[in-house]
């Protein structure tokens, strides 16, 4: 397996999401649409969100640098 530095990558991606429309840019570090288990590195630029969206099965967070605020809504 080939080691990659999450730093390198986070920083590539924030640059990219600082000059995008949106205000964010993502990387899959690790897996896919096919495996159970996939890694993305997600970058967003100051004062910009990641708009409510469905997330099945577990999730899991690091925050590499700055700040978020994260709202989780129960299932019903």
């Amino acid at each position: 397996m080939e080691s990659v530095s999450l730093s390198d990558i986070a920083e590539r991606q924030l640059e990219n999401a600082r000059s995008s429309k949106s205000g964010r840019s993502a990387h899959t570090v690790h897996g896919g649409h096919d495996h159970q288990l996939r890694q993305t590195l997600i970058a967003l630029a100051a004062g910009r969100d990641l708009s409510e969206h469905l997330s099945p099965g577990e999730t899991t967070l690091q925050v590499l640098r700055g700040r978020i605020l994260l709202t989780v809504l129960a299932d019903s």
